[in-house]
Formats: C-alpha cells, structure tokens, sequence
C-alpha cells in the first residue's frame, strides 16, 4: 500500500509536468506564428529587392549621365588643352616682343647717347662749327637721318609695348577661361560623385537589410520544417497506436507478471537479465524522473504523450537526464539488482491516465 500510494502521488506530480512536451495542437500554433513571420519577412525581402532594383536603375541612370558628362568633361578638357597651347603660343609671342623690344631699347639708347653730345654742341656753338655750306648741309642731314631714325625707333618701342599689353591681356582673358572651364569640370565631376556615392551607400544599406531579413527568414523556415517535423511526429507516433507492437526494454527472462489485484498488489512485470544489460526506450519520449525511489532503486520515467507513461526500475546506472527528448529504442541505462530475479534484472510498467495498465498486452509477443 505504501509503494502504491508512492507511485499515485509520483505520476500525479508527474502529470502536472506532462504538458512541457509540446502537444500537436501546440505545435499546429507555433507553426501558424512561424508561417506568418515567414509572410511578413518574405514581403519585406520583397519590398527592399524591389527597393534594390529601383536603386540599381537609378544608379544606371547615374552612370548614364556620368558617361554623357564624361563626354562633355572630355570636350571641355580638349577645349582647356586648345587654350593652352594657345596659351603657350601667347608666352612665346610675348618672351619674342619682349626680347625684341629690349633690343629696340638698347639700340634707341645708343643712338640717343651719339645725338645728344652733337645736339649739345649744336647749341652752344651754332653756326661757327660750319666751315662751309658743304659741311653745314652734310652735318643737317645726318643729323636729320638719325633724329628720324631715333623717332622711328621709339614709335616701333611703343608699339611692341602696345603689342606686350595686349599680349597679356589675352594671356589674363585665357587664364580666366581656364580657370572658369577648371570650376565647371571640377564642379560636373563633384556633383556626380556626390550622387553616386549617396545611391551606392544607400544601395548598400538596402542590400544588408535585405540580407538580414533573407537570413532571417532561413532561421524560420528552419524552425518550420522542424516544427512539421514534430508535428508529423507526433501525429505518427501516437502510443496508442502501436498496442501489442512496443518492443520489450531489455532482452531477459520474465519472472513477475502484472497482478493488480494480487496479495501483494504487481502493477508491471519483472524481468531476470544478464548482468549490466541495457535497458532501452520502449517508445518515442521525454524524460520526466531519473532519480532513486524508495524500494525501487534507480528509477527512470518516459512521458510518451497522450497521458502514457513507461517506467524503468532497479537500474545501475543512467545514461539520460530529465528533460531529455528521446528516441525509440534509445539506451536508457544498464539493469541492476533486482530481488524478485535474484540477480540483475529490470522492473517494468505502463502507465495511462496514471492507472496501471498491463505491458504484455502492449509489447511485442514474447519469442
């Protein structure tokens, strides 16, 4: 009555527990939420690609018009060449009127310098220098040829220092051009750049944010597919289903069958083994106790869903822990001593509803 009373109160805390496993219902609502996230990302991947493509054609477009203004940069760069050169033609022109000019200039000084001491003299002396008409008429001439030529000279000088301006005006003028041409490329070239680079940073961001969403959305159609994994899971492995077909949880010899109403009461069946045998899930599960119980040794107990329950006891050891999700046929520990064998062998029940119900109505026919 003791241990009766024991293992009521055990699968009755351990039917509280029994709702940690996820249910199909459950997991049809979880599914639900996951498709429905996968909906909501797939439409934002869908919106930033359509985003991305209509940045891309901006983008074309700005290459189209930065090829077209390449093209005009090209001409105004040929243009800036063209002024150059006229440029370089202009400070030849000049460094020739210049050195021309300076030439003039000596050869006015030195025709001034042989003019002035003779118009000096002239002056002071007048008439008395003149021995003869002759002489008089020859100095006159010669006087008259260089005055002439010094006044030829210094016209010729103000006209090269004419030409000399006007050269570097024109030299200013095209310096001016070359600078208004340099601020219109400069500012062509900038104001591309600018837009370019503000597409392309504004692409970017749309790329990773689609990137993130698309990975995001690979993690929830991972989750989906295991989530339909379980589902189809739980839908096939139901216990009910597989009555007279649950494999035997270790190889052994049967030595206690299920008596209820005996004196004392056998809620499951007892099994002679060999020593340190593995004793293994009957079903798909999880495990809800892995602790020792009075009287019953090492104990390990499997929630299979539905409200059925196995239970495994006299182990000697354990190789699952509580929480633990596992499989059909899946080592669960090793058999111990078990007193009613005499030796190493294993306790067995099942359970429904927390009621003992009879295993070898439900384990495959015994060999």
């Amino acid at each position: 009555m003791k241990r009766t009373a024991l293992f009521l109160g055990l699968f009755c805390c351990l039917a509280l527990a029994a709702p940690a496993m996820a249910q199909p219902a459950q997991l049809e609502k979880a599914l639900q939420t996951e498709r429905q996230k996968a909906d909501e990302r797939k439409g934002a991947v869908q919106k930033l690609a359509e985003r991305e493509k209509a940045l891309a054609g901006k983008l074309g477009e700005i290459d189209s018009r930065m090829k077209a203004a390449q093209e005009r940069i090209d001409k105004q760069e040929q243009a800036l060449e063209a002024i150059r050169k006229e440029e370089a033609k202009h400070a030849e022109q000049y460094e020739a009127v210049r050195q021309k000019r300076e030439q003039s200039v000596r050869e006015l000084r030195k025709l001034l310098e042989l003019l002035w001491p003779i118009n000096a003299q002239g002056m002071h002396e007048g008439a008395r220098l003149a021995d003869s008409w002759d002489t008089a008429d020859r100095r006159f001439q010669w006087n008259s040829a260089a005055y002439n030529r010094a006044r030829t000279m210094l016209e010729a000088v103000r006209a090269q220092e004419r030409e000399l301006a006007g050269v570097i005006a024109r030299q200013r003028e095209l310096e001016a051009q070359v600078d208004k041409q340099l601020v219109a490329v400069n500012a062509a070239k900038d104001a591309l750049l600018k837009d370019k680079l503000a597409v392309n940073a504004r692409m970017s961001q749309v790329s990773n944010q689609r990137r993130d969403l698309e990975s995001e959305l690979q993690s929830i159609i991972k989750t989906i597919q295991q989530l339909n994994y379980q589902l189809v899971i739980q839908r096939s492995r139901k216990f009910d289903a597989f009555k007279g077909a649950l494999p035997w949880p270790v190889a052994g010899k049967l030595v206690a069958t299920f008596a209820p109403e005996g004196k004392p009461a056998r809620r499951g069946l007892g099994l002679a083994t060999g020593e340190a045998a593995t004793v293994r899930s009957v079903f798909w599960g999880k495990v809800v106790h892995n602790d020792v119980l009075r009287g019953l040794g090492k104990v390990v107990i499997l929630y299979h869903g539905g409200d059925y329950y196995s239970l495994y006891a006299y182990l000697s050891d354990v190789s699952v822990e509580t929480g633990q999700d596992v499989e059909k046929d899946e080592p669960l520990g090793h058999a111990g001593y078990y007193p009613e064998a005499h030796g190493s062998g294993l306790y067995f029940e099942l359970r429904f509803h927390q009621k003992p119900i009879n295993p070898q109505l439900w384990l495959m026919p015994a060999h």
